[in-house]
């Protein structure tokens, strides 16, 4: 019996590598607290159509900030209008909104953020909208290699010198004939 069958409708979730205009629905919104004591939901989006379908955006935070809460307010307001919640809707809790967004529906715009302390450069979502009708519309900006902190790209591919390669001064080879392969 095989060990594994390869199936291309069996694999990770792709990423998108372009920043634009995105119709999504929401696949994850976990509540969590910050450091600070800020209640955040972490969001997970899928593009619905276009180049990147099925491809996510993830770990993006709504952040509930203790400190302003007329902004966290409109923060909050603005993805609850784009996934179509109408005006005067009571929402008692940060997790009664995490769970109300889980399989909705919206339209994202994303860029590509400042580099992380680690000198890598991800999507982040710039706003939102209710859902479009027309296609996502990636803008053909892919992830830019600025801010490194490293000798690795803002991807974390290493480069031809990379000294994290334990195996790069080997002098031993693995000779695998093409025979030996099921592929």
């Amino acid at each position: 019996m095989a060990w594994l069958t390869v199936d291309s409708n069996n694999v990770l979730g792709s990423m998108v590598e372009e920043a634009g205009t995105y119709n999504v629905q929401i696949t994850r919104a976990d509540v969590s607290k910050s450091g600070r004591g800020n209640q955040y939901i972490s969001i997970d989006y899928q593009v619905l159509d276009g180049t990147y379908k099925g491809a996510e955006v993830r770990f993006q935070n709504v952040t509930w900030t203790n400190d302003d809460p007329e902004a966290s307010k409109k923060r909050f307001n603005t993805i609850l209008v784009a996934v179509g919640v109408p005006d005067g809707t009571d929402v008692e809790s940060i997790e009664q909104c995490a769970k109300g967004l889980l399989g909705k529906k919206l339209t994202i715009d994303v860029d590509w953020a400042d580099p992380n302390s680690r000198g890598k450069i991800y999507l982040q979502v710039r706003s939102y909208h209710k859902l479009s009708q027309d296609p996502s519309k990636p803008n053909g900006v892919k992830r830019p290699n600025a801010g490194q902190t490293s000798d690795k790209t803002a991807t974390g591919t290493p480069l031809p010198n990379d000294n994290d390669d334990p195996f790069a001064n080997s002098n031993d080879s693995v000779d695998v004939k093409d025979d030996d392969l099921p592929f």
